[in-house]
């Protein structure tokens, strides 16, 4: 059943008399009022149906300051026929729910997914005058999509959130916008879950592990509104609200429009009104390290390609410009750029086709300063807006010193009732610089004793200190320590790397907090009788497992 909802004369009914016997229980299931001013691209979409004493109610997400998407079924009058853009309104921004649909923003343009039919490929755009915005969202890439579907199920737990006004039961709306965080179902996995057609366009959500049998889901009045991943205030948007079961928070699957599968067609439609959207994106050219090293007075060059990801639309006057942070004297110059501008901007060329790409250096000099650690951002502008602006900006840091970069890592190896035994490891991650007099420094627990301590040539005061040695650039020892406890008490102990010659950038990346663990022994199994009844139980389980599978698929309903 299709998601979304209407108001007659103020009452919330669902859009086909066919469905008003079908009261569904509580909606937004077990989400909450969302933080005011948190997701401040949401909007509500009101559509002025004139068979109705009311209004459509859906949702949408701006996604620049002159487009919003929302599902293609919201753009539907109840008797079927197409709504029209001048009776078409937004309110972007604002958590309570509005029920004047004129007092809000005019839609001036709808553009409906040129190949949508039955929910599939259940996409729309709408074309406002330009609103501007402090935070957006991004349409999620294939890449970062790709690897969502790849996460573990524990990683996928409450892995996606869905925004909206939607029915909170018994056909009544909430009054204030409301989130839930939802379980991201993967593709295949949610074909063999669901009774419902899952097309290549279209991706799932559901709560699969409710707490304290509290079910969550999204519902009528929620269509169109967003599906994205994790809690970023400006998220990957992974789908669009579109449809389920004629019941919603039963546990099953809902779907929602895929959008990194409709990148292209979203690029058409704008192109079509000539207000095109974009994927303009600086990369690098090949992965840099965490940091670069130079000496006080050396300079890095740092390569990179200015990228026009878009699938169809060109980029024109692509712009890259940087800013350098936590320096004292370092500046940055653009190397070979063909159109240098004001500050510290670059036009490497007057425009970018699809999928073309353009090389630009960037050097960073050090000016003989003192010790210093600069972070470069690049980040990339052009004259048409981006409907991922997350990539829009990438970051490097450039490392100017004489001094070594130590980091040092911890773990136990083995252990018993009464010892412990941890490798440390202290490396130099300079790749200019040689640390000299490297050594570990830790503070033993209460009732410990380091057993190795004379084999080492620790020195026994408060903190230890464990000799390494001089380290090469890029260089490493790891010490072996024995721990023994007379008590068995698992105890923290906090390493801390030094050498005679420094450590930039000084940071948490020299320290290491370890729990000195000491096992009991496992108990020894014997005999067979506790685990026989194991087997019958596990079957027992699957069976009722299966038994509720079958019992959910429902017939398939449009929301």
């Amino acid at each position: 059943m299709f998601r979304r909802i209407a108001l007659l004369a103020g009452l919330a009914t669902l859009p086909f008399s066919s469905a008003l016997a079908d009261t569904a229980t509580a909606r937004i299931v077990g989400g909450e009022p969302a933080p005011v001013d948190r997701w401040p691209w949401m909007a509500q979409l009101a559509v002025d149906d004139p068979s109705v004493s009311g209004y459509l109610l859906c949702g949408a997400s701006q996604l620049s300051p002159e487009w919003l998407v929302t599902a293609a079924h919201c753009m539907e009058y109840l008797s079927g026929e197409r709504a029209e853009a001048n009776r078409t309104f937004v309110f972007i921004g604002d958590t309570d729910r509005n029920n004047v649909p004129q007092n809000g923003i005019p839609v001036r343009q709808i553009l409906v997914h040129r190949q949508y039919e039955n929910l599939d490929r259940d996409l729309a755009l709408l074309r406002i005058d330009p609103r501007g915005n402090t935070l957006w969202p991004s349409i999620i890439s294939k890449d970062n999509f790709d690897d969502l579907e790849r996460r573990s199920t524990g990683a996928l737990d409450e892995s996606v959130t869905a925004l909206g006004w939607g029915d909170t039961g018994a056909g009544n709306l909430s009054n204030v916008l409301r989130e839930v965080q939802l379980d991201y179902i993967p593709q295949q996995r949610c074909r063999e879950l669901s009774s419902l057609t899952i097309t290549n366009f279209a991706v799932c959500a559901a709560e699969l592990n409710p707490v304290n049998g509290v079910q969550q889901d999204s519902c009528f009045g929620d269509s169109g509104g967003p599906l994205f991943l994790d809690r970023d205030r400006q998220p990957w948007l992974v789908g669009l609200t579109s449809f389920g079961l004629r019941n919603c928070a039963t546990g099953a699957p809902s779907g929602y429009t895929h959008l990194s599968a409709e990148t292209r067609e979203l690029e058409v439609l704008t192109a079509s009104a000539g207000i095109p959207l974009v994927d303009l994106l600086p990369e690098w050219l090949t992965p840099p390290p965490q940091y670069y090293y130079q000496p006080p007075g050396g300079s890095q060059t740092l390569t990179l390609t200015l990228k026009n990801d878009s699938k169809e639309n060109t980029v024109t006057n692509p712009i890259l410009g940087f800013s350098l942070t936590g320096n004292t004297f370092a500046s940055g110059r653009w190397s070979g750029c063909g159109g240098l501008l004001s500050g510290n901007r670059c036009r490497p060329v007057a425009s970018l086709a699809a999928s073309g790409s353009v090389p630009q250096d960037l050097v960073i000099d050090g000016n003989s300063g003192a010790d210093q650690v600069v972070t470069v951002a690049i980040s990339a502008t052009a004259n048409q807006d981006d409907y991922r602006r997350r990539n829009n900006r990438i970051t490097q840091k450039v490392v100017f010193s004489n001094q070594p970069d130590l980091a040092l890592s911890a773990i136990q190896q083995s252990g018993n009732t009464s010892e412990a035994r941890v490798a440390v490891t202290l490396s130099n991650r300079s790749t200019l610089n040689g640390a000299t007099d490297g050594e570990i420094r830790f503070s033993l627990p209460l009732n410990t004793t380091l057993a190795n301590a004379d084999e080492l040539g620790c020195t026994l005061s408060n903190p230890l200190r464990c000799p390494v040695g001089n380290l090469a650039a890029s260089g490493s020892r790891t010490l072996n320590l024995t721990f023994v406890s007379d008590t068995g008490d698992n105890q923290a102990v906090t390493f801390t790397g030094f050498s005679g010659n420094g450590d930039v950038p000084n940071d948490s990346d020299s320290r290491a907090t370890l729990t000195l663990r000491y096992p009991s022994p496992a108990p020894t199994q014997t005999g067979g009788g506790s685990s026989g009844g194991g087997a019958p139980a596990i079957l027992t389980l699957l069976a009722g497992l299966l038994l509720v599978l079958r019992n959910t698929r429902a017939k398939a309903q449009h929301r």
